[in-house]
């Protein structure tokens, strides 16, 4: 099979087109399997492994925030996965509660804030760098880290100095941002460290691996502050969120 190679679909030749990415998601429905890319030339796409399938020589399992290089074929609105070679992720093969927690939760944050079928090259620079530092960092850290970033690079940078932020009188960790809270809600007095840190998490440099001191509670909250913002973004509610209530 030659670059020239071409399928039939809905009655239009078209041609089978080379991709790299990143797996977000692998879904089971009955015998078959759904993969959620996010690839460096189209952004995120959904790929159907058929008996087409095949792994190239060597080729690993699929496997969330796995390296893939694969070749698909578009029928209609579907791509049918043809031949791939994937490379497993370190800290997913060796799997810990938290890194299974915190990478779920980051996952569902890319593919609630970044539409299907956008390219953007900064969120994939993003994907790789937090896919191939989970073995070696905090993921806690990591991930709070990179969903400031990735909210920033999904077009919803706040206004750290400015923002206002507001919580609930029952207090379920739940924030909610603008100019006025909803009803039965209180408005969260952030602190100076707490706005500085939040900068800094935003501009934070990865090539240069810089040192970030933070207190506990610090962190804590931007944690939940991030939570909330991206659902509260996305108009979609982080249903992985409910890992962090196991006891």
């Amino acid at each position: 099979r030659g670059k020239g190679s071409m399928i039939r679909s809905n009655h239009i030749f078209r041609p089978v087109r080379p991709y790299d990415g990143l797996i977000l998601q692998v879904q089971k429905r009955g015998k078959q399997r759904i993969l959620s890319v996010f690839t460096r030339q189209e952004g995120v796409l959904r790929l159907f492994v058929s008996e087409r399938s095949r792994g190239r020589s060597g080729s690993g399992a699929f496997m969330p925030l796995g390296e893939i290089t694969f070749d698909a074929a578009e029928q209609g609105d579907i791509l049918s996965l043809r031949e791939y070679e994937c490379r497993g992720n370190e800290a997913m093969m060796n799997l810990t509660w938290d890194h299974y927690v915190y990478s779920q939760i980051f996952v569902e944050m890319v593919l609630h804030l970044i539409p299907y079928r956008q390219v953007d090259g900064g969120v994939y620079g993003l994907l790789l760098r937090y896919s191939r530092l989970l073995a070696a960092k905090d993921p806690r850290v990591l991930t709070i880290i990179a969903g400031w970033q990735l909210a920033g690079l999904a077009g919803f940078y706040p206004d750290v100095d400015t923002v206002r932020v507001f919580s609930s009188f029952y207090g379920q960790g739940r924030y909610y941002f603008g100019d006025e809270g909803l009803a039965e809600m209180q408005e969260e007095k952030l602190s100076p460290e707490i706005r500085q840190l939040w900068k800094r998490l935003l501009r934070y440099r990865w090539e240069r691996e810089e040192t970030l001191r933070f207190s506990a509670k610090g962190l804590a909250a931007l944690e939940w502050l991030l939570y909330s913002y991206v659902e509260q973004c996305s108009e979609k509610k982080l249903q992985s969120l409910v890992l962090l209530e196991r006891p």
